[in-house]
């Protein structure tokens, strides 16, 4: 087994799992849904009552599907409230005096939920505790606000593990963009083959450190097939404290 300086860890699914049974839920055509869009259209209907919640629930949707799928596409990262300002535009809603706050209210009702469904197992501390005994640690993060990623990490009290932290929003690339983790080896000071990285996500994380010439370790929680065109990860295992079998 090669040995490695660096560990780069993705955040979310595989440092921190997000439990989407703990959104709040409301019935939508017959439907229970977990989601944020309980709470953030709360703050909406502040500002515009006359909007329904089906109708509301349909633009929040579409708004989130399509710049996904840009983000996915061109692999860079958009801020939440750009999702925000689409889904007014999809609601035939024109800005007006106090529409920028309505759109931070949101961003922030949005992310605090999202915040508010992370867990952190115990587990997973431990290994981390484990391994940063022995590798230095960095994390590289899809996500479009840092302020809640670094909360999270602050709620844990885990940010200090971490000697390097990489947020896509603050960079302006997603993974699997070469750039990202261009950048992380730029600022460790170390090298693709001098490191390692850990992570749940086949395209952003299996292919993005493959790309660059990392070996990879995939958390496959869900028993996923590899899809056509993906390369296979160097390890697999199901759970983050398994990793410390590998390395």
């Amino acid at each position: 087994m090669k040995t490695y300086n660096v560990i780069i860890f993705d955040l979310f699914d595989t440092v921190v799992n997000f439990n989407r049974s703990r959104l709040p839920a409301k019935e939508i055509n017959g439907y229970e849904v977990k989601s944020t869009s309980v709470l953030v259209y709360e703050v909406f209907k502040r500002f515009y009552d006359h909007v329904s919640f089906n109708d509301f629930y349909t633009a929040f949707l579409k708004s989130y599907e399509e710049l996904e799928e840009l983000k996915r596409k061109e692999n860079i990262e958009i801020h939440n409230k750009e999702r925000f300002k689409l889904m007014l535009t999809k609601l035939n809603i024109k800005p007006k005096p106090g529409s920028n706050r309505l759109l931070e209210e949101m961003v922030l009702c949005h992310m605090q939920s999202i915040a508010d469904a992370m867990e952190f197992p115990k587990e997973n501390r431990d290994t981390l505790n484990l391994l940063r005994n022995k590798y230095r640690l960095a994390l590289i993060s899809n996500f479009d606000h840092a302020p809640t990623a670094y909360s999270i990490l602050d709620r844990f009290n885990i940010k200090g593990f971490f000697e390097r932290i990489l947020i896509s929003i603050e960079i302006g690339w997603r993974k699997p963009k070469a750039y990202i983790f261009l950048k992380a080896f730029n600022l460790l000071k170390t090298k693709p083959d001098e490191a390692i990285f850990v992570g749940d996500n086949l395209e952003a994380d299996v292919v993005g450190s493959k790309s660059v010439g990392m070996k990879v370790i995939w958390i496959n929680k869900n028993n996923e097939e590899i899809s056509k065109g993906i390369p296979n990860p160097d390890y697999e295992v199901t759970k983050l404290i398994d990793i410390g079998k590998i390395i």
